[in-house]
């Protein structure tokens, strides 16, 4: 803790992160069912992997969305020197929707093409970019909880590339509206934005 009883070490919500991060990935697999010998006996072990092409696909989404949000997280801890009680407590609210990951990705793989499966993917995915950028410009605002002689350049890039994924989700978001089995498809956009921004 700090001098200032106002104030905590940031180490806290940073060992907590990584275990939620952690146990939402491996949560991601279970998705993923072994194929019961009855269905193998009739179409083959190799058909039968491939009828679970959409939850392979929905678990390998979901893997990387959440290493870009762990990755999120990360560079931004690495900038706070302290944190406060609603710097917590923005933290805690992120997540338990990081926590609801695999729930979301196991309803689009169990209900894929659905508009409400789709929705409700991407509707999470949305909630946690925007928690993100709130937890950013609260610790950035008047340099809140980062060093003083911190770089502006290093934090407006910080705000583009969390920006991105808010942007991202929004137009996953409508495209499941209209193709909800193709609305992932747009987070593929993530790599190509941060190139050009």
């Amino acid at each position: 803790m700090h001098n200032d009883k106002n104030f905590f070490t940031i180490n806290r919500i940073a060992a907590l992160s990584d275990g939620i991060f952690a146990i939402a990935m491996t949560i991601l697999v279970l998705n993923i069912s072994i194929p019961d010998k009855e269905t193998v006996n009739q179409i083959g072990l190799f058909n039968a992997l491939l009828n679970q092409a959409v939850e392979f696909y929905t678990y390998l989404l979901s893997f990387i969305l959440l290493g870009i949000f762990w990755g999120i997280q990360h560079k931004q801890m690495n900038i706070i020197q302290k944190a406060d009680s609603t710097y917590i407590w923005l933290n805690i609210l992120l997540l338990m929707f990081i926590c609801l990951i695999p729930f979301s990705a196991s309803l689009e793989s169990v209900f894929s093409g659905n508009p409400v499966s789709a929705f409700f993917f991407n509707i999470n995915m949305l909630v946690v970019g925007i928690f993100f950028m709130i937890n950013l410009l609260y610790a950035t605002t008047n340099n809140r909880l980062i060093p003083e002689d911190y770089s502006k350049e290093s934090i407006v890039k910080g705000k583009k590339n969390t920006l991105i994924f808010i942007v991202v989700s929004i137009i996953a978001l409508v495209l499941g509206m209209f193709s909800p089995e193709y609305s992932g498809v747009a987070y593929l956009l993530i790599p190509v934005l941060k190139a050009f921004i």
